[in-house]
Order: C-alpha cells, then sequence, then structure tokens
C-alpha cells in the first residue's frame, strides 16, 4: 500500500511538473510580445533581451495608428466576427436540430456530405467563391465575408451531437400541448444547449477573427481591412515596423481572452457534452 501511494505521488508529481511546465512554454512568447510592445523599435532586438515593461506603448500605438487607422481595423474585425458568429449560431443550431430530431429523405448522406466539406482546404476554395462574389457584385464587402462561412460544418456537427440528448418525449409532450415546431426549437431546445451555444460561439468566433487569406482576396480597400491583413501590412519590403506589429497584436488578442474569460466554463462544459453523444 506504501507502495503504491508512492507511486501516485511521482506520477502526480510529474502531471504537475509537466502541466506547469507546458504553461510556462506558453506564456513566455506571449509575455514577451507584451513587452515588446512597450518598447522602441531600437530596443527590440538588443541582446540580451529587456524582460520588464518599457513606456513607449501609447508612442507605438500612435505609430500604428497613423500607418494603418488601426482603430477602425478592429471596429471591422469586430463586427465581422459577431455578426458572423450570430447568424452562424442560428443557422447551425436550426440545422443540427433538424439532423437530429427529425427523419427526412436522405437525412445521413446529406449530412455526412456537410461534414466531409471539411476536408477542403480554404485555398481551394478561394478561386471559385471569389468568381462568384465578383459576379455578385459583392467583392469589398462584409457580406461576401460572412455568408460563404454562415453554416459552419463543424457546428452544424456540434449542435446535431447535443440536440440528441434532447429526450423525444418531451419534444412530443410540447406537440400534443400545442406548440409549434419553431417554438419548440426555441422554448425547448435552444435553452436546453447554452453550454453547448457558448463553446460554439467561441469556435465560430476564432474562426472568423483569424481568417486571413479569403478576406485579402476579396477586401480591396484599406478602411475595409480585417485586424489578419491589418497585422500583414506592418510587414514591408525595407523594414518590418516590429514594435507597431507587436501593440497590434496585443490589442489583437484582447477580444478573444475576454470571450473565452466570460464563457469558459460553458465552453468546457459544452465540449464536454458533444464528445459524450452518438
Amino acid at each position: 500500500m506504501r507502495e503504491q501511494r508512492r507511486k501516485d505521488a511521482v506520477w502526480q508529481f510529474l502531471t504537475y511538473a509537466f502541466v506547469v511546465t507546458m504553461v510556462v512554454v506558453m506564456m513566455v512568447p506571449l509575455y514577451w510580445m507584451l513587452v515588446a510592445a512597450t518598447l522602441p523599435q531600437e530596443q527590440f532586438l538588443q541582446f540580451p533581451p529587456r524582460l520588464i515593461p518599457g513606456t513607449a506603448f501609447l508612442d507605438n500605438f500612435a505609430a500604428l495608428q497613423d500607418r494603418l487607422d488601426f482603430v477602425r481595423t478592429i471596429r471591422n474585425s469586430v463586427l465581422i466576427a459577431v455578426i458572423y458568429t450570430l447568424l452562424s449560431l442560428v443557422l447551425c443550431s436550426m440545422a443540427g436540430f433538424a439532423f437530429a430530431k427529425y427523419e427526412f429523405k436522405f437525412k445521413e448522406p446529406i449530412f455526412y456530405t456537410i461534414l466531409a466539406t471539411l476536408v477542403l482546404p480554404i485555398q481551394l476554395l478561394v478561386i471559385p467563391l471569389f468568381l462568384l462574389m465578383a459576379q455578385l457584385d459583392w467583392t469589398n464587402t462584409f457580406r461576401a465575408i460572412i455568408l460563404p462561412w454562415a453554416a459552419n460544418p463543424i457546428g452544424i456537427f456540434l449542435m446535431r451531437q447535443n440536440m440528441k440528448s434532447i429526450p423525444d418525449a418531451l419534444l412530443e409532450s410540447a406537440r400534443m400541448d400545442g406548440a409549434t415546431e419553431f417554438q419548440i426549437f426555441y422554448r425547448i431546445a435552444l435553452p436546453t444547449m447554452r453550454s453547448s451555444l457558448a463553446a460554439l460561439a467561441i469556435i465560430l468566433f476564432l474562426f472568423q477573427w483569424d481568417l486571413f487569406l479569403y478576406p485579402l482576396v476579396i477586401l480591396e480597400s484599406a478602411d475595409m481591412y480585417t485586424i489578419p491583413i491589418g497585422l500583414a501590412q506592418l510587414t514591408g519590403f525595407q523594414r518590418i515596423y516590429y514594435d507597431q506589429i507587436m501593440v497590434a497584436a496585443t490589442l489583437a488578442i484582447v477580444p478573444m481572452v475576454v470571450l473565452f474569460l466570460v464563457l469558459q466554463k460553458q465552453f468546457v462544459s459544452g465540449i464536454l457534452a458533444g464528445s459524450l453523444k452518438e
């Protein structure tokens, strides 16, 4: 018994040591980014590197704003990501409910065809989507960024897996009480899926927030740029603006961190709930 306890203690120590090591490894680059955002350009590559924050953050931000109008870029990204997340939540939850609780012809083939689209790389879709947007005269518009990805296959799959946990008897009793199918969806199905919706909201928001190649092709004017495209503009042919890049990257992660902190518990429970279903 004592030997077993000793082995358990050793394994527990090694597990905690591994977790702490991984946290440090992941936090060091993040901390360096925050410090570098407060340093002037000439101190960025000095050796040994400075590990204490400086006082040049506002100056770096002013230079960034003069070069790029980064405030407008942040506003564009937030607007696109929020609208996309809300629209995609509606579409994915409705599709997931239909695939989980209704029987219709070719249901399984359609569902697996939707999942099969996940193997298509975005590089393969950019040119066809650009040609389609050009025919619709939607180039250089936000709707061209939002609508093509609104019915997200991952979101449909996650919602379908979670919706299958709703008892069919509960839905039948609601129908017997005179509830319409839409009332069953938004009064019964959606309230029970709050944690899954929160998890999906984070996934969808991050997907749109980090999207780079497709907006780079679609958006033409600088006043329509999103954050990833704006960051790419800071790398010139003769000079890389490290100080401005670090300020922009620091500001870019703030909405993601805030969103995850607000929905952290729901995110974990929603992901685990989806993993336990069929």
